[in-house]
């Protein structure tokens, strides 16, 4: 267990001081930030609107004043839910894919496997590290929005949000841990950086976003008039085909979580705290399950491989 540790540490020192990651973590917290300013700007903007509004209906003699728009403290961060799902998921690829891939190129892996160091103990120790860096960066954040939330948007966090967003945050580890479990798993089969950088690239391109329009584009289309203006729109509805599709990818369920936990999804406030842990626990088992397999067939085709036996 000693000799894990000192390789997660040595892996972790190692990536805090890789270039490319320190760039796409810098980008990642600064997007986070911005998530903050950008949301607490325009629920001001709504705000302003709604004054204005009232003091011109009051001047115009109105007593039946429209209602207040009610401001959730939580959707001002539901951009974090478009960060994670995209830069989180390239920065836990970039982790992924040097774990192992510089060693075996420099050969300097089966000089270390020569050593009292037995192969399990060192795909734990690149594995916890890396986690550990995931772990740590989204403390970061959650950390920073806290703060900035409290400075920029003048608003401070019940109880309950600060819970709803200590989960999201949960989620979103498991989230990026499946990338940098596939990163890892294709690091250990493949000998060149640069196709499992680009395998993992492809990959993870296909289920943020191919799956996703797949999924669009069948479902089904009901027209909706405006009593008001009389405009027909065209109100995409869901489909058991669209539903099959989408349970195929990690990023609708992290989405889908996400918009349940920051308050951004139609009827999410409706929800009951059962409703919303019963949600939570099905999305964690289905970001579980993909990094289970991945970690699952590295440790088997790490522990298998004959080549990387120094002769």
């Amino acid at each position: 267990m000693n000799k894990i540790f000192i390789i997660s540490r040595k892996e972790f020192l190692s990536v805090i001081r890789n270039r490319l990651f320190i760039t796409i973590a810098v980008l990642f917290l600064t997007l986070s930030i911005l998530s903050v300013y950008i949301g607490s700007t325009t629920k001001k903007a709504e705000m302003r609107v709604y004054n204005e509004r009232i003091t011109t209906l009051t001047q115009q003699g109105y007593s039946d004043l429209p209602a207040k728009p009610e401001i959730k403290t939580l959707t001002i961060l539901f951009n974090l839910t478009e960060y994670v799902s995209i830069v989180g998921a390239i920065l836990a690829v970039t982790l992924g894919y040097n774990t192992l891939i510089n060693e075996k190129e420099s050969g300097s892996l089966k000089l270390i496997l020569s050593r009292p160091v037995y192969r399990d103990w060192l795909i734990t120790g690149k594995i916890l590290g890396n986690a550990a860096v995931i772990g740590i960066l989204l403390i970061l954040v959650f950390i920073f929005n806290i703060i900035l939330l409290i400075l920029v948007g003048g608003i401070i966090p019940t109880g309950i949000e600060v819970l709803r967003l200590s989960v999201f945050m949960v989620m979103a580890f498991f989230y990026m841990l499946i990338f940098l479990s596939l990163a890892i798993l294709l690091s250990i089969r493949l000998t060149s950086s640069a196709t499992v950088f680009f395998i993992s690239l492809v990959l993870w391109m296909l289920f943020s976003f191919v799956i996703p329009q797949m999924a669009e584009a069948v479902k089904s289309n009901s027209t909706v008039i405006n009593s008001i203006t009389g405009t027909a729109y065209l109100l995409p509805q869901e489909t058991t085909a669209s539903r099959i599709i989408n349970a195929l990818s990690p990023v609708w369920h992290f989405r889908m979580i996400g918009s349940r936990l920051l308050e951004a999804s139609s009827g999410s406030t409706t929800y009951t705290s059962g409703a919303l842990i019963v949600s939570c626990l099905k999305t964690f088992l289905v970001l579980l399950a993909p990094t289970a397999v991945f970690i699952t067939a590295g440790y088997a085709s790490f522990l298998r491989n004959e080549t990387l036996i120094l002769e």
